[in-house]
């Protein structure tokens, strides 16, 4: 008998394992808010990041090329493919690339590959544009690019940018 009850002393009862079941549900409920709040905040910090990084590249292209990059050298219109590759590659005078350093491709690069994914659509590709005003198709791409004036931000819906908080987009084109 004695064996019988040490037994049935180690086993938990269904009583227990519920109410242990319960508490663990309740931890879970409050804390799941906080992670993903938490993931908010981090997915709104990458997208600043990348804004202000982005930038301050095509900023200083612009002082040395005299346009900002996403033109076609060859006609002088704006090319979507143009941008990251005159950001990331070797570049002379006019915005011809190259992937290795040497006369004429003296200038950049002026980010370092790959170029820089939006999280919200996991693209990383470029819309230029030429003026604020362009018609874009909101997550078409992973960012837009106004040539005229050298912003840049996410292209993303409305709903989007609202899951996201942002201090401060650094004055880019938020595309709604």
């Amino acid at each position: 008998m004695t064996g019988q009850s040490s037994a049935a002393r180690r086993a938990f009862s269904l009583v227990e394992l519920v109410i242990v079941v319960v508490i663990i549900g309740i931890i879970a409920a409050i804390a799941a808010p906080r992670f993903s709040s938490a993931i908010s905040s981090a997915v709104g910090t990458s997208v600043e990041s990348n804004i202000a990084t982005v930038t301050r590249a095509m900023a200083i292209y612009e002082a040395e090329h005299g346009k900002y990059p996403g033109y076609n050298p060859s006609s002088g219109s704006p090319e979507n493919a143009m941008f990251p590759r005159q950001l990331m590659e070797f570049s002379d005078q006019n915005g011809n690339v190259s992937t290795t350093y040497g006369s004429p491709y003296i200038f950049g690069p002026y980010l370092r590959p790959p170029f820089p994914t939006n999280p919200l659509n996991d693209l990383d590709t470029v819309r230029v544009i030429l003026t604020p005003t362009s018609p874009v198709i909101a997550g078409s791409s992973g960012w837009v690019a106004v040539l005229s004036t050298g912003e840049f931000g996410i292209n993303a819906t409305a709903a989007d940018l609202a899951e996201i908080p942002m201090k401060d987009a650094g004055g880019a084109a938020m595309i709604k």
